[in-house]
């Protein structure tokens, strides 16, 4: 993520970037003690229109429910503090970050008394895994941590050191993006994304049940295809994976990324009239408001 906002919202109030700092004591920077949601604003048809707004919030305040965060802010209110801060930032298409953790500065797993800290953030975002065609990946050495080790359906800062590992692996060798597996050796998703597959023409993605992130995109895709092509959410095994004619990545920050290569196995993806291409144009056009099908979707700042 590079440019960005010049205001952070922090704790109710506008500071500038470099005055919205925390203590180097705050318990989240110690223990991954926090809670995020990832949102993109983009200029619509019908002008700057901040996309699946409602849905990401609800799974922010789920999120904190998980982690036993009582936010001060309602629904409404951080609603609405996210629409001022694209606004006061003067973003048309950019990067949304809500955060909320636990600011308690006294060294301890248990933070007595727990104080919780909320920021909103925004920053220019082009090409998050900075390939336009599509990307190659590969399947990562590190497992996808189990749904009943840390809870999968919330986005938990602390979580996310394990796609920091298989990114990092990835980027070593090579590869654009990981593609992380469960514990059982079943397809999971990327370190920041889902992943579907494509066979004989039939769109596949991993279930709830092998450890993924409900992702907004994720279930986007699946309203997009519909009753057309309807998506099979099931256990995928890592071969139906690698001799899949198609597959791709999606979510909010790399929006709908066709895959290239897994490890050396090439595919499809990005290949004219291929599935993937399609569905990242359908995408593209639910985001920038074309065709009037999906207003819901748009929140206009």
């Amino acid at each position: 993520m590079a440019g960005g906002g010049d205001h952070i919202w922090f704790n109710g109030k506008f500071l500038e970037s470099e005055e919205a700092n925390v203590n180097l004591m705050t318990h989240a920077l110690h223990y991954g003690t926090g809670i995020f949601e990832g949102i993109r604003a983009y200029a619509s048809d019908r002008g700057n229109a901040i996309f699946r707004l409602d849905d990401h919030l609800k799974r922010f305040f789920k999120s904190a429910k998980i982690y036993r965060m009582d936010i001060e802010y309602d629904f409404d209110e951080m609603r609405q503090a996210i629409i001022d801060t694209v606004r006061k930032n003067g973003n048309r298409e950019c990067y949304i970050r809500p955060l909320a953790f636990y600011a308690n500065t006294v060294l301890g797993i248990y933070p007595r008394n727990p104080v919780i800290g909320v920021a909103i953030m925004t920053t220019k975002l082009d090409l998050y895994l900075g390939k336009k065609d599509g990307v190659r990946a590969k399947v990562s050495p590190w497992r996808k941590i189990d749904g009943s080790e840390l809870p999968s359906l919330a986005k938990g800062t602390g979580q996310y050191a394990n796609s920091f590992l298989a990114t990092h692996d990835a980027r070593m060798d090579g590869y654009d993006e990981a593609i992380l597996l469960d514990t059982q050796g079943y397809l999971a998703e990327g370190p920041g994304e889902n992943v579907f597959i494509v066979r004989d023409g039939k769109v596949f993605t991993p279930s709830l049940d092998s450890s993924v992130l409900g992702g907004i995109t994720r279930d986007t895709v699946i309203e997009l295809l519909g009753e057309s092509n309807p998506v099979v959410e099931k256990r995928i095994s890592l071969s139906e994976l690698i001799s899949a004619d198609e597959a791709f990545f999606a979510g909010t920050a790399a929006e709908i990324a066709p895959i290239l290569e897994i490890g050396g196995y090439r595919l499809d993806s990005a290949e004219d009239n291929s599935i993937s291409l399609a569905v990242r144009k359908e995408y593209f056009d639910a985001v920038r408001g074309r065709g009037n099908t999906r207003d819901h979707w748009l929140t206009l700042v």
